[in-house]
């Protein structure tokens, strides 16, 4: 595991090098930044996403919570232990999900410990990072056709056709057949990437190169084959809506 990220919002620089003291000698984390007041913590947040943050609470220009609430906005995984010297606010902060709050005078045996916490919060993290990444890559598609059942990578799905009795489902490298329901079929692609354009086909936004209108329909072109799919005139538009979001959201 990558050495787990960590920036330092305090303004009182003793406690930022007694701070730097304990975790120097930590293998395990990186300092990448210190801050001196809560503005200065939001702005660098959003430029370097560290793992975890370790915040005072009184701060100039912003308090710690309040600073917290807006880099959670920014960076909702975001791991963070309140170190601070006013018990009061410890409710809040674990409200807010703090992995810890701790109250000044430092000790090193409970920085670490809160540290260990931290430690293993990350590590849980990337755990459901890496089982919804493994998730993404083996999801299918089930396709059954004279006997067998051929499994389609659903990432590698361009669009689909229904003609007749039978669907085809086209790929880069091969046209899969089947007698399934269209519907069906899409029920079972849940991605936003997906749309029933018309009602004989679905296609892949990821993979469009251009539409172009054609008397009464529209037609959609893709980058990997030379077949085309039809959009009808009610559904442009909304099509064109969802094409817009699948730019931004990549």
């Amino acid at each position: 595991m990558k050495p787990i990220r960590v920036m330092i919002a305090d303004d009182n620089e003793d406690s930022i090098e007694i701070i730097k003291y304990f975790i120097q000698p930590l293998a395990e984390f990186e300092l990448i930044g210190i801050c001196e007041d809560g503005q200065e913590l939001l702005e660098e947040v959003m430029v370097k996403s560290p793992d975890l943050v370790l915040v005072d609470i009184n701060m100039p220009k912003m308090n710690g919570m309040d600073c917290m609430k807006k880099c959670l906005t920014v960076k909702p995984d975001l791991k963070f232990i309140f170190i601070t010297g006013y018990d009061e606010f410890a409710v809040k902060a674990f409200e807010l999900s703090a992995v810890d709050y701790i109250v000044k005078p430092l000790e090193k045996t409970r920085l670490y410990i809160a540290l260990e916490r931290a430690k293993q919060a990350c590590k849980r993290l990337k755990s459901k990072e890496m089982e919804s990444e493994t998730s993404a890559e083996m999801k299918r598609l089930p396709v059954k056709f004279n006997g067998s059942i051929y499994y389609v990578p659903i990432e590698d799905i361009i669009f689909i056709e229904k003609s007749g009795k039978k669907c085809f489902i086209y790929t880069k490298a091969k046209v899969y057949e089947t007698y399934e329901n269209i519907g069906d079929l899409y029920s079972y692609l849940t991605s936003e990437e997906f749309f029933q354009t018309h009602r004989s086909y679905i296609v892949n936004f990821k993979k469009i190169s251009h539409i172009t209108p054609k008397n009464e329909t529209y037609l959609v072109y893709f980058f990997d084959v030379q077949q085309y799919a039809h959009i009808s005139k009610l559904k442009i538009q909304e099509v064109q809506q969802k094409l817009q979001s699948v730019k931004e959201y990549r």
